[in-house]
């Protein structure tokens, strides 16, 4: 009986750990953001310079961007993220394709989290990228998606994008 006692209150330990890690990580990536890279609108295209503004709320376990990125007068696009974590696994929508909203699944590693776009079937099946939002340094974000050629197969970085804190 006392081992069975001593394992839930490690294994609770351990949950509790693991939460205050994942808030402590969630809170690196709140604050306003600004900065510039490039983005293809799909894997064949050129890329395309661009500036993007974020603003990102953490509370608790929950982390919500919402922004935009501009092309010059070519588009503008607003992207949106919202994440919640369960431990170390995350999931979510993201906002930033013609394609709609998309799920996000994925884990963080170290200082960055890896997580798989899920776009929705628009008839032709579902398609899956995937996203890198990494606290790169104090002050410091980066925020990678990485796509399948629908030809060829071969990955495409899609966007990157270096911000840093207002």
């Amino acid at each position: 009986m006392t081992s069975a006692i001593m394992a839930l209150l490690l294994a609770v330990f351990t949950f509790s750990a693991a939460i205050a890690d994942e808030k402590d990580f969630i809170d690196t990536l709140s604050g306003n953001w600004h900065g510039s890279g490039q983005v293809r609108l799909n894997p064949g295209a050129m890329p395309l310079a661009v500036s993007c503004s974020l603003d990102s709320r953490a509370d608790g376990a929950a982390l919500n961007l919402d922004g935009a990125c501009r092309a010059k007068v070519v588009f503008t696009r607003r992207i949106g993220v919202d994440l919640r974590a369960s431990g170390t696994r995350y999931t979510g929508s993201y906002i930033g394709s013609r394609r709609g909203a998309a799920r996000l699944v994925g884990i963080r590693t170290g200082d960055t989290l890896n997580l798989q776009i899920i776009w929705p079937d628009k008839g032709t099946g579902s398609r899956v990228a995937s996203m890198r939002l990494a606290s790169a340094g104090t002050g410091h974000m980066q925020i990678v998606t990485i796509e399948p050629h629908p030809q060829t197969g071969e990955k495409v970085i899609t966007a990157k994008i270096e911000l840093t804190r207002n």
